[in-house]
This record gives structure tokens, C-alpha cells and sequence, in this order.
């Protein structure tokens, strides 16, 4: 793995989570809209519906949350892993990916290079030249360095991810 794939997956995370919770918040508006079957007078179920439709909703709105606490856990990982490697660039290019990669707006948007070029009072241009070289020095590391940023359940599951693609 390298260190960009590391700072792509900070900047994505929050989409990726927040995809998880709007899917989490369908499956709980279903499953509120559920009813449950009717008994008839003779002790008979008057629903023709899945009777275990609920019991599945519910595994599914499990597997969901699961979905979401690892993203979250993974997410974390890549923060500390992304501020290990920014640690190895000079420190406006640090500053310029951190801002770019992994800060968010309170509304949890990313900022653009506009953005920062705004805030840190350089001209869009210059911050892109910047942003360019510090993405060229991280592109430079090897792969043994980078994974030295990461825990080993990360790099286990990253792995075993890769497994799966293959076969």
C-alpha cells in the first residue's frame, strides 16, 4: 500500500460512512413501518407477508452498524497513519494535504485547494504546485515505511480484502 492510497481513503471516509448511516436510517424507517401480523379469530395469522421478514431486516440492520463501527475504525487508522507519514514532508506541504485529505468542514465537506489557498493566503496556483510536490515526495516512500503507520489488524484486513478480490 502506498501513502496517497493511505490520504485518498482519509478523504473518502467520511462519504463512505455517511452512505452506511443513510442506509442504516432506511432500514430503521422500514422496519418502523413494518406491522406485524394479525392473528384471526381462529388463532390463524390473517398476514400473508414473510413472517421472518422482520428477523431479517433486523440481521441486515446489524450487519450495517457492523459496516459502520469498522469503516470508523478504519477511518481512525488512516487519520494517525496519514499524520505519521505528513510528518515526513516539509511542513507547508504537510499542512496543505492534511487540509486537502483529511480536514473536513463542520458540515464534514473537504475542503478544495481554493479553499486553503484562501485560508492560508497563497494564490490557487501555487497551492496546487505545492500540493503536487508533497504528493510526489509521499509517492516516494516504500511500501515497507508506510505500513510501519498502520496497526496490524489494518494491514491484516487490507490483505484479506485483497484475498477476496482475487478469488
Amino acid at each position: 500500500m502506498d501513502a496517497m492510497t493511505i490520504l485518498r481513503r482519509c478523504r473518502e471516509s467520511e462519504e463512505d460512512i455517511r452512505r452506511l448511516e443513510q442506509r442504516i436510517a432506511q432500514r430503521r424507517m422500514a422496519m418502523d413501518s413494518l406491522q406485524a401480523p394479525q392473528m384471526d379469530p381462529n388463532g390463524g395469522s390473517r398476514g400473508s407477508g414473510d413472517p421472518d421478514k422482520t428477523g431479517r431486516m433486523v440481521a441486515e440492520l446489524d450487519l450495517l452498524e457492523r459496516d459502520r463501527d469498522r469503516r470508523n475504525e478504519e477511518r481512525n487508522a488512516e487519520i494517525a497513519s496519514a499524520c505519521a507519514l505528513l510528518d515526513m514532508v516539509p511542513e507547508l506541504e504537510s499542512k496543505v494535504l492534511y487540509a486537502y485529505y483529511v480536514e473536513t468542514t463542520p458540515l464534514g465537506m473537504h475542503l478544495t485547494t481554493g479553499d486553503i489557498a484562501r485560508r492560508e493566503k497563497y494564490t490557487a496556483a501555487y497551492l496546487r504546485k505545492v500540493k503536487r510536490r508533497a504528493e510526489m515526495l509521499l509517492g516516494m516512500l516504500s511500501a515497507e515505511r508506510v505500513a510501519g503507520t498502520l496497526p496490524g489488524w489494518y494491514l491484516k484486513s487490507e490483505n484479506e480484502r485483497k484475498q477476496r478480490r482475487k478469488g
